[in-house]
């Protein structure tokens, strides 16, 4: 399993030396939280931001845009080449032709599913997507325990992709964003989640590295 620690975690007056000190050998993505405080309550950063990440880090950007005018804001983030965009499900009219846009970068196009909303959305638009972002907590808010309800949903959207995949010769990356920790994550690896999202389980440590390499299972 991959690991993508949110800097929403990291101490932001010493944001860069931590993320030097991230190894990539363990850490596969940096997950960049973009709220625009309409979507969700919070405000956080934007593009000017995540680009003084981008100099800081040759890990890969995991960017997870919780905005409510993603066709406006997910062009900012092409120069940035990250690994994938993001956007919410709940977020926008035109999800396909939004995904199309980022796939036409090279990038990898995200959707992101919030907790309220039924599973079965993604039976269309499955082939054009490359990468599920699976909400275990109400977007928008730091250091929320995973819904326990998220299980019963996540194993619904195995079995859906598990189908899915065949229909369409398609495999879409699942990954979990929410509450992620030593004692859930385990179950996560068990059920085929390929990337998790961890904040405070990582940056709130002695050992970001060692803490990250707990979740991959390879400690």
């Amino acid at each position: 399993m991959k690991v993508s620690p949110s800097i929403l975690a990291a101490p932001l007056t010493e944001l860069g030396s931590a993320l030097r000190q991230l190894d990539p050998g363990v850490i596969s993505f940096i997950h960049l939280d973009i709220m625009d405080g309409h979507f969700v309550p919070a405000l956080t950063f934007g593009e000017a931001v995540s680009a003084a990440v981008k100099k800081e880090t040759n890990i890969p950007l995991d960017v997870h845009l919780m905005v409510s005018h993603p066709h406006i804001e997910v062009p900012k983030y092409f120069p940035l080449k990250p690994h994938n965009i993001t956007f919410h499900y709940e977020a926008t009219s035109l999800p396909v032709r939004l995904a199309e846009s980022i796939r036409e970068q090279g990038i990898l196009s995200g959707l992101a599913l919030n907790p309220g909303t039924p599973v079965e959305v993604i039976e269309e638009l499955y082939p054009f997507f490359d990468l599920l972002l699976i909400m275990t907590v109400e977007p928008g808010f730091y250091g929320q325990p995973f819904l326990p309800t998220s299980w019963a949903r996540i194993e619904r959207l195995v079995k859906m992709r598990e189908r899915l995949s065949k229909t369409y010769n398609h495999h879409m990356l699942f990954e979990v964003d929410g509450g992620v920790n030593e004692q859930n994550c385990k179950r996560l690896r068990e059920l085929g989640i390929d990337m998790v999202v961890a904040g405070s389980f990582v940056f709130k440590s002695e050992d970001p590295n060692e803490r990250a390499r707990i979740l991959t299972g390879n400690d």
